[in-house]
């Protein structure tokens, strides 16, 4: 065993995950990979690690594959693109989300014990959001200024997790691990409509005519803490193929509680205070994978998700309740598939590859419901490289790109579908990630020793 390193403090990771804002997820609101060498290998890791804090992220039984100390540091900055274009009879108007880069922090640190049989570690991750910032546009029927349309849609939620994980080597072949997922998230969305509207009876003063008018009030940021774990095994069928399995628990959340106010000018309540709640977990994930490591020089794997939207809290469910609130996102369970390599020419450099594909979670019909919440993309081509100095030190790059994907559905109302409308929102995003690793022992091994 070898001591090298101490322990980062929770002080430090608690520092690095509060500078991190909306991340826009690739795999539902989840993102594919953390970390410049897991992200740029797809997101493999469930039989054999591509890296610290992919080890972290997907299987804990991992740790085990670095010696000694090991510590890896990443920064991640994406950029999503966004639209919404509506129709309602003859009437059409397409907006553009405001974009801005978005950084994505991580660190990760572990360290062997009782003659390497044993590893211990730490992780804080940034690991999913969704987020939008459309402008009112009056050319816009669903973004026209209210009570015609929504006016602004403004969504942020993020989605951070500090992980205590250990690992433990049961035979030569058989590796298992634990982690406890202690989670925080923040979600703000204007306007929200999980919260009953204010209703007015419109000009004719007749309720439940066309000419109501109706205000959701807005959600500013509010944060919930959940918890969670996450248990793994990786096992060596021959040295040079591995399998693995792992499953992380649903994350449960207190619910988030909003401070609000009334926003029906036409109303005797304008402007005064109501306190509403919603409740939003993050689904089980059930996650298989191959590994094969022929050599020194090459690494390579394949591995399958599934994440459990539909038996999730905030995500089981959609349409209105009769007091016109929305009762979620309505989001179906969905698969993501991934495949990556590494390739290492000299001791030194490694190149990396991969590719991610995610079912979309949305259903057309309901696109509307979803506008604060596009994670509609689904293919995406990672690539990185790195250099591993002699002492351990090594420095990394990723990029991937998530291409463009789109939905279409109608306009819904209490009523169900109204004939003759559209709503359509598409999504693209891309990545660039920078990361630090340190392991003096070395670059680590595979299951079997």
């Amino acid at each position: 065993m070898r001591v090298h390193v101490t322990i980062p403090s929770l002080t430090t990771i608690g520092l690095l995950l509060a500078g991190a804002t909306t991340a826009q997820a690739t795999d539902g609101h989840l993102l594919h990979g953390v970390g410049a060498i897991n992200s740029a290998m797809g997101g493999i890791g469930v039989a054999m690690p591509s890296s610290l804090l992919g080890a972290f992220y997907v299987n804990p039984a991992g740790l085990l594959a670095f010696d000694g100390t090991a510590t890896e540091l990443g920064f991640e900055m994406m950029k999503a693109e966004r639209g919404i274009a509506t129709t309602v009879g003859s009437f059409a108007g397409t907006t553009e989300s405001r974009s801005d880069f978005t950084p994505i922090p991580a660190l990760g640190w572990s360290q062997e014990l009782m003659q390497d049989r044993l590893a211990i570690g730490v992780a804080g991750l940034g690991i999913g959001g969704f987020g939008v910032d459309y402008p009112a546009d009056p050319n816009n029927p669903i973004l026209a200024p209210r009570p015609n349309g929504f006016g602004n849609v403004f969504s942020s939620f993020s989605l951070m997790r500090i992980i205590p994980a250990a690992a433990y080597q049961v035979t030569p072949q058989l590796r298992l691990g634990a982690a406890l997922n202690l989670n925080w998230a923040s979600l703000a969305v204007d306007p929200m409509p999980v919260a009953a509207p204010a209703v007015d009876p419109g000009p004719d003063g007749v309720p439940n005519t066309a000419d109501d008018r109706a205000f959701y009030s807005s959600a500013t940021a509010d944060g919930a803490f959940g918890i969670g774990a996450q248990l793994g095994l990786q096992y060596a069928v021959t040295p040079a193929v591995a399998v693995g399995l792992a499953y992380t628990t649903p994350q449960a959340f207190q619910d988030f509680e909003y401070n609000a106010v009334y926003e029906n000018p036409n109303l005797p309540n304008y402007n005064t205070p109501r306190v509403f709640t919603f409740a939003m977990d993050v689904p089980a994930v059930y996650a298989g994978g191959v590994s094969w490591q022929p050599g020194s020089a090459w690494t390579a794997g394949v591995d399958a998700k599934y994440i459990d939207y539909e038996n999730t809290a905030g995500f089981e469910e959609t349409g209105f309740n009769p007091d016109g609130s929305l009762r979620g996102f309505g989001w179906k369970s969905i698969w993501s598939v991934a495949a990556g390599a590494q390739f290492r020419p000299t001791a030194g450099i490694a190149l990396r590859a991969g590719y991610n594909y995610s079912d979309n979670p949305i259903a057309d019909q309901y696109t509307m419901f979803n506008l604060p919440a596009p994670a509609v993309v689904q293919h995406h081509a990672t690539f990185g490289l790195g250099y591993l100095f002699d002492n351990g030190f090594g420095v990394d790059v990723g990029y991937y790109r998530a291409f463009e994907n789109t939905i279409a559905g109608p306009i819904q109302g209490m009523g169900g579908a109204a004939p003759g409308t559209e709503v359509k929102t598409w999504m693209s995003e891309h990545s660039i990630l920078v990361g630090f690793t340190f392991s003096p022992a070395g670059a680590g091994r595979g299951v079997a020793p």
